[in-house]
């Protein structure tokens, strides 16, 4: 991966060149990489189902914008494409509730090592899908500092995933949501 700050050529790009190489920017700076390989990438039954119902989907607003008809009859709110408009509704009527597995997080819960606050966020993080510091200070009423010593000591304890970012767009995921999705770092 090449990085490039200040070059007056690639400042702002950003997207594919066929299927060789990605711009990318990221804090400010334009990174290249090789295209992705997603060839050895294999979906769960879930997501298999959400493509086929999201391909439907996008064939019935495709009908939905070609047919004027259909279209004028088709209530869209403010500020919304008719397009996106009828994925959605398609998918919500479609999709449904996919059903989760319901962590189990009472061995964390016990732990006597971690204080009310980190017990909180792991609460938090059963139900949600990150944590942020800035969530973490108003979720425990704490400082940034307070807060960044409690995330780093639930990394040090492999309860939370380290972010792969620094700075304002950090992210924790809990480690046993890593696991489950089958994409633990190694």
């Amino acid at each position: 991966m090449a990085i490039s700050e200040d070059n007056y050529v690639t400042h702002g790009l950003h997207g594919a060149v066929g299927k060789e190489f990605v711009f990318k920017r990221v804090n400010g700076k334009t990174q290249v990489s090789n295209y992705p390989d997603r060839s050895q990438v294999t979906y769960s039954k879930e997501q298999t189902k959400l493509q086929g119902i999201f391909t439907r989907a996008s064939a019935y607003a495709s009908d939905l914008i070609n047919d004027p008809e259909k279209r004028a009859a088709f209530k869209v709110g403010a500020g919304k494409s008719v397009y996106h408009a009828a994925i959605a509704a398609y998918m919500a009527k479609h999709a449904g509730k996919i059903t989760v597995k319901k962590l189990d997080i009472s061995s964390y819960l016990e732990d006597i090592r971690l204080n009310i606050r980190q017990k909180k966020a792991i609460k938090y993080l059963s139900k949600n899908r990150n944590i942020s510091n800035a969530k973490y200070q108003k979720l425990g009423d704490v400082s940034k500092p307070t807060a960044t010593r409690d995330l780093q000591e639930l990394v040090r304890l492999n309860i939370i995933t380290p972010p792969a970012t620094r700075g304002a767009g950090a992210h924790y995921t809990l480690m046993i949501r890593q696991q489950e999705m089958g994409s633990t770092p190694e």
